[in-house]
């Protein structure tokens, strides 16, 4: 009896294959789907029959009864799976590149029902045969199904994010899943939650700190898109709403939120998940802008200047020295010097007040870590970070260990031995150490010639710690020099026995960013007028500052009593002239003085800066001396 089932079903699907009429052909499968409605070969051949009619609607009724009546068998036909794979694969293929044979099966799909079309995309993921063509599939499913998301979302994400790694993967998550799901967010576990903001923090993160092209917008458009992920994953997982970002706001904004959101857990909780990820963004966000800030850019953007954070000099002039209080004790303020932003020391702080609180316990202090070890090009950051932050609280010592520990990979050797320089200046009294240290900066200096500005705020009359962002460009470092040695020497100008060499090279080192210490000047003419008497030999090489040049004459002119030595020793010999002295036997002293300030009034518009720079080069040691002399 089974014998001649199966034969009477052949035999109506043979005839059916063997006519040549196409009605005939179709009446024949229609006798064998009435008698043998579940036998899979005669739906199949109608179905066949329909489509080589190029009969899209039909087809699709065919197959959908085909699919809807065996996809549940213990073993999905081979010609099934065949054909709905073609179909598929049809269906990825983007408008206009189809083949006929495709565009038929793409025409035929939007015949067949929501509920048989998601049953045929089920279908083909459940027998894919890797990782990659299921997420592609499912992917397919939810963008013609949004209403299925909840369902196979999670599926979805984890296998993008466990093969994260792989490129295909990567690119399916970011630029499809993600933004599919964004509006409809699914219920996901919460360790999957924290593994999706994770990736994508440091996927946005790599992809703004490699754009070499156009590094502000891609930072911008990456920042943003952080941010909305992170607020994709608080409402997932019922967070306190966070701030999405804006470029314009400033990062206190951003550390204020975190706040409220730690104080609204009873317990303080700081192994929050959510504290975590703000705190870590935030930091990362402010930790950019700050480097950012520390970075200038030449006009023509090939070039890079560092900026270091060190503490502004305490310039006390005698005046100040015998008005100054003792014991004043204030948190450091942080001045900026330009062409540095405003806005890095609030860059700074919102920096420290983040990673304070991320490493408020082990545990934190971990998760933390593991955030930002997956992103090299951090580590520089945090370093120059974990100084400056040193540097803010005063601990000299881990300082010292941190740019021990620097490479030139990190930072320069001009920058390496200007922070050891400061933080020298500020461990105690000068020492030699201190001069070698001097000598080691003017040798790394740039050749080029000066460009940029001066420091606004490298000394101030105050007792209270001072910190300031200073640019390390070749005018910003002299000058930073310079001061440092004026502050040094200073104090002593209330000794009476002060010598001439002191003062003298106090007026040359007062010559750069003039009039800054137009007032240490004068102190300097009222200790010559009360002296009656001023030897210095370097005048004519290194005083060329016109104020400078007019007091002099000015003290000729009307103290006829103090006595000026300016002329070089080997000038007298090479020209057989007398050294030049104010009072003296000589009647052509007079002429010969006027000669000498006529010549220095003639360089004054002489390069200042390479003239500082030569002077500290070639009499460091009579400096030297100036600061250690009792």
């Amino acid at each position: 009896m089974k014998m001649d089932v199966i034969s009477n079903e052949k035999y109506l699907i043979a005839r059916a294959k063997e006519s040549t009429d196409p009605y005939k052909a179709k009446a024949w499968i229609i006798a064998a789907k009435t008698l043998f409605p579940n036998d899979f070969g005669v739906q199949f051949e109608a179905y066949e029959i329909e489509k080589n009619a190029n009969n899209f609607e039909e087809a699709a009724k065919c197959l959908s009864y085909i699919v809807m009546t065996f996809h549940g068998a213990h073993q999905t036909p081979t010609n099934l799976l065949n054909e709905i794979s073609l179909m598929t694969n049809a269906l990825r293929i983007p408008e206009g590149c189809t083949t006929p044979e495709q565009e038929f099966y793409v025409k035929m799909f939007q015949y067949i029902s929501y509920e048989v079309q998601h049953q045929i995309l089920l279908l083909t993921a459940a027998h894919s045969n890797n990782n990659l063509d299921h997420c592609r599939l499912i992917m397919l499913l939810l963008k013609r199904f949004p209403q299925a998301i909840s369902t196979h979302a999670p599926r979805l994400l984890e296998t993008l994010i466990q093969n994260v790694t792989m490129p295909s993967f990567k690119e399916m998550l970011f630029n499809e899943a993600i933004p599919l799901v964004y509006n409809r967010a699914p219920d996901l576990a919460p360790k999957l939650v924290h593994r999706l903001m994770a990736v994508c923090f440091e996927y946005y993160l790599n992809q703004m700190l490699n754009d070499t092209e156009d590094r502000a917008r891609t930072s911008t458009d990456c920042w943003k898109k952080i941010f909305e992920i992170l607020d994709f994953c608080g409402k997932i997982l019922k967070w306190e709403p966070f701030v999405l970002y804006k470029k314009s706001w400033s990062k206190d904004v951003y550390c204020q939120k975190i706040i409220h959101i730690y104080n609204l857990d009873p317990f303080r909780s700081t192994e929050s998940k959510q504290i975590l990820f703000c705190a870590t963004i935030v930091f990362v966000l402010a930790l950019q802008d700050y480097i950012g800030y520390s970075k200038l850019r030449s006009k023509d953007g090939t070039a890079e200047t560092e900026v270091i954070l060190v503490e502004a000099l305490k310039d006390v002039t005698p005046e100040v020295k015998r008005r100054a209080h003792e014991g004043v004790l204030e948190i450091p303020h942080i001045l900026v010097n330009a062409p540095v932003s405003p806005d890095a020391p609030n860059c700074l702080l919102a920096c420290q007040s983040c990673w304070q609180l991320l490493h408020s316990n082990d545990v934190m202090k971990a998760d933390f870590a593991q955030l930002i070890l997956c992103i090299p090009q951090l580590s520089g950051w945090v370093q120059k970070f974990l100084i400056d932050l040193y540097v803010c609280a005063g601990q000299h010592e881990e300082t010292a260990t941190l740019l021990q520990a620097s490479t030139g990979t990190t930072m320069t050797q001009l920058e390496k031995s200007v922070r050891q320089f400061a933080l020298t200046l500020v461990q105690g009294p000068p020492t030699v150490h201190l001069f070698e240290q001097m000598g080691t900066i003017l040798k790394h200096l740039p050749h080029a010639p000066s460009r940029g500005y001066y420091l606004e705020n490298v000394s101030l009359g105050q007792t209270a710690r001072v910190l300031m962002l200073m640019p390390l460009t070749k005018r910003a470092i002299l000058h930073y020099l310079v001061q440092t040695l004026i502050v040094l020497l200073k104090p002593k100008l209330i000794d009476v026995e002060c010598s001439s060499s002191l003062l003298g090279n106090l007026l040359v080192l007062s010559q750069l960013n003039w009039p800054h210490e137009s007032a240490t000047v004068e102190f300097i003419f009222e200790i010559i007028k009360t002296r009656r008497l001023f030897a210095y030999l370097h005048f004519t090489s290194y005083v060329i500052q016109a104020e400078i040049i007019e007091e002099f004459m000015h003290l000729w002119t009307h103290s006829p009593d103090v006595k000026l030595e300016l002329a070089m020793p080997q000038q007298s010999l090479a020209t057989g002239a007398r050294r030049i002295g104010t009072r003296g036997a000589d009647k052509g002293v007079k002429e010969d003085f006027k000669q000498i300030i006529r010549q220095q009034v003639a360089r004054s518009n002489d390069d200042i800066d390479e003239l500082l720079l030569q002077f500290l080069q070639q009499h460091q040691v009579t400096l030297v001396q100036n600061v250690f002399d009792k």
